[in-house]
């Protein structure tokens, strides 16, 4: 499971507010460790280069919306308390034969596993299903602003949405936007008038 350790640098710790740039750089290979700068990431080269290589999930990270995932995608492996859902995103009961399957029939391989079972999976960066492509909404942590309806409206997502437990959120810490890179008074007009008339 993801934590916050994913929002530092991979060898010194600071967090993207600790730094010059306020932002922390991915390595641009495997997309996976995250730096400060570049004094960090020729220091953890020599350990980092043996398990460099782009992640079988890059192919994945295009959104509909064109956007791109700048997490990992993570098989879900535990169970929500008070949930009715289990290992693999699935119902509790089902969850045994679906570990067991990918365990078995798919041997452990988590890109064979994925094309068989993707709402298994979740984006560490948004939080999202990994079935789910119709954008990330990392609400300011991104590369490229946000494109979900509340950034574009220019409002925090709301406690509904925000506190909600769901196995493919549990044990992230998200922001809660908005991204200011995000608000356009057209958009914000459209979203806000087809949020209100689906009744969201």
């Amino acid at each position: 499971m993801s934590s916050s350790t994913d929002n530092k640098c991979a060898v010194c710790g600071k967090v993207a507010e600790e730094t010059e740039s306020q932002a922390l750089k991915r390595c641009s290979m495997c997309k996976t460790r995250k730096y400060c700068g570049a004094d960090c990431q020729h220091a953890d080269w020599p350990t980092h280069k043996n398990a460099c290589k782009p992640a079988w999930h890059d192919k994945h990270r295009k959104c509909d919306d064109g956007n791109r995932h700048e997490g990992r995608l993570e098989l879900i492996t535990w169970t929500l308390p008070g949930s009715d859902l289990g290992w693999g995103n699935c119902f509790a009961e089902e969850s045994d034969d679906l570990k067991r399957k990918f365990e078995v029939e798919y041997g452990g391989d988590e890109e064979k596993f994925f094309e068989y079972w993707p709402q298994g999976f979740r984006w560490t960066c948004c939080g999202a299903e990994g079935d789910n492509t119709y954008g990330c909404d990392h609400h300011g942590a991104g590369r490229k602003p946000c494109t979900c309806d509340f950034c574009r409206m220019g409002k925090p997502l709301p406690d509904k949405i925000y506190k909600k437990k769901t196995p493919s959120r549990h044990g992230l810490e998200l922001p809660r936007g908005p991204d200011p890179r995000s608000f356009h008074p057209g958009h914000a007009a459209v979203a806000g008038t087809a949020r209100a008339f689906m009744g969201l």
